[in-house]
């Protein structure tokens, strides 16, 4: 669950997308749904990287992790920052993550990721 946060701000998507199983499904609701490997990458495109960074910084806490066997299911809340939002603000957004998880090859993966957005704003910088 951190990788995924350390990966995607890094901009280090070849293993971003191997923390997804491969019919992995990234839901961001009314903002799309993302199935599989190649709808992932899709998405990834869309991704500015300026900089070899995404200019996001995510924070996921307050983990509640449920195992069974080869499964799990795991809530946890999530803030993201962007320090260049839109005009001269910054940007953020505070959600939950809801997961899915599973255990090939000796590595957890998400068999799918729902993030749901609480609030969304802008902060001055």
């Amino acid at each position: 669950m951190a990788g995924y946060c350390h990966c995607f701000d890094a901009a280090d998507f070849t293993n971003w997308l191997g923390l997804f199983t491969d019919d992995g499904v990234f839901d961001r609701g009314e903002r799309g749904v993302h199935r599989g490997k190649a709808q992932l990458r899709e998405f990834l495109e869309l991704i500015p990287v300026p900089d070899g960074t995404t200019r996001m910084m995510h924070f996921v806490s307050n983990e509640i992790i449920r195992v069974d066997g080869d499964q799990a299911h795991a809530m946890s809340y999530v803030l993201v920052v962007r320090p260049d939002g839109p005009r001269p603000l910054a940007s953020w957004l505070a959600g939950r993550y809801e997961d899915h998880l599973v255990r090939q090859d000796g590595q957890w993966r998400f068999r799918h990721r729902k993030v749901l957005f609480d609030y969304v704003g802008e902060m001055s910088q």
